[in-house]
């Protein structure tokens, strides 16, 4: 039977693959390794579009059983997070789980404390006063090799529009700490351009980022979300959505550039 610190030390191991195959190979902006975009799996089930309309970590209170169990059949939910989707403390314990910097709950009667950053403001306190949120970018950048939660600091303090950096730190902080979340946050907030030529790619991107932070652990198959909205824009089947990923390079020299 293997111990906690080997299960443990497993899991980083698939998932610092994962995330190494969507960095550049050295900071001058060598190309990738020639690592694959990773196939989706296949679940069995329906196609259904669209996909569940909530996200992971910000649901405020437990899904009943029946809900969990449709999401889990459905290949949504992975198995199992089953227990804590059923809990009621469910945000608070997803938050500290899977991320490095997590979200707190603000005191009672607390009120937002802005903290404005490049590309938007947010509440401060919702992040425990964390201090490397109000850190100089370029300290930041200077700890960020080594300081998971100094990487995470500067997806939130770069500007939004700096999508190769960002995504940059997001990958760093998980792989310095083995949490899912500062991957998954960026997943989550990273928009592809439908007006762009390079659309389809983008998207076929966005699977792969997210495939890579749910090898980390994480209670939401994104993924599979991102499966079904990809099948449904561009009307592919399952097999045809599978042949668009088998042989596909993300290259992030190309598609994102150096992020130094």
């Amino acid at each position: 039977m293997k111990t906690k610190a080997l299960v443990i030390v497993s899991i980083l191991a698939v998932g610092t693959a994962l995330v190494y195959m969507l960095l550049p190979a050295d900071p001058g902006g060598g190309q990738l390794g020639g690592a694959e975009a990773p196939l989706p799996a296949e679940t069995g089930h329906s196609a259904e579009y669209p996909a569940p309309e909530f996200e992971a970590g910000r649901a405020g209170s437990a899904m009943s059983a029946e809900q969990v169990d449709d999401l889990i059949a459905r290949g949504f939910v992975p198995r199992e997070y089953r227990a804590l989707w059923l809990d009621p403390d469910y945000q608070r314990i997803a938050e500290e789980q899977f991320n490095v910097i997590p979200k707190v709950a603000a005191a009672d009667g607390e009120s937002c404390v802005p903290l404005a950053f490049d590309s938007e403001t947010i509440c401060w306190n919702e992040y425990g006063y964390h201090p490397y949120l109000t850190y100089a970018i370029d300290d930041l950048r200077q700890m960020a090799g080594t300081d998971a939660a100094a990487a995470e600091a500067l997806v939130f303090r770069l500007p939004e529009e700096n999508l190769r950096e960002r995504m940059h730190y997001a990958l760093e902080a998980s792989r310095l700490s083995g949490k899912s979340g500062p991957i998954m946050r960026f997943a989550y907030s990273f928009t592809p351009d439908a007006s762009s030529e390079n659309y389809f790619d983008q998207m076929l991107d966005r699977y792969a980022i997210a495939v890579a932070g749910e090898s980390l652990g994480y209670p939401y198959r994104l993924s599979r979300e991102l499966e079904l909205r990809i099948r449904h824009e561009f009307d592919l089947g399952a097999e045809e959505f599978r042949d668009a990923l088998r042989g596909r390079r993300v290259t992030m020299q190309e598609a994102w550039g150096d992020p130094s």
